[in-house]
């Protein structure tokens, strides 16, 4: 029946730590190969690996999955935005870059989340 009437409190320190090891993962592998789809590769699978884990674990919902991805997104993300924003040689393109990353990082925060929720409960 799983915990129907259970509050799981959120560590949010265990979470912050991937988000930490996806940021020096992505920026190692930027400074090894200088391109920018391999600094989305390393974190994308790092957020996979664990929306697996939260799938088998089949203790987290929709929302509650999603906060905790994007957190993860977004420190392991950071890298990359700043790779993708920081040659600023035109506004307009490094902003259309810039979007397009977090963009793609919102939209697999969603895919991973609904991927991860625990399946419905009949009683």
């Amino acid at each position: 029946m799983g915990n129907l009437f259970l509050q799981e409190r959120e560590r949010w320190w265990v979470w912050l730590v991937w988000g930490l090891i996806g940021c020096l993962s992505s920026g190692f592998v930027l400074s090894l190969t200088h391109q920018q789809i391999m600094g989305f590769t390393v974190p994308s699978l790092l957020v996979l690996a664990i929306t697996v884990w939260m799938s088998y674990s089949k203790r987290f919902e929709f929302f509650r999955a999603f906060r905790v991805l994007l957190v993860i997104v977004t420190f392991s993300f950071f890298p990359s935005l700043l790779d993708a924003l920081l040659p600023i040689d035109k506004l307009s393109v490094a902003m259309l870059k810039g979007g397009l990353v977090l963009v793609f990082g919102i939209l697999l925060c969603i895919f991973c989340a609904w991927f991860a929720k625990r399946p419905k409960q009949y009683y």
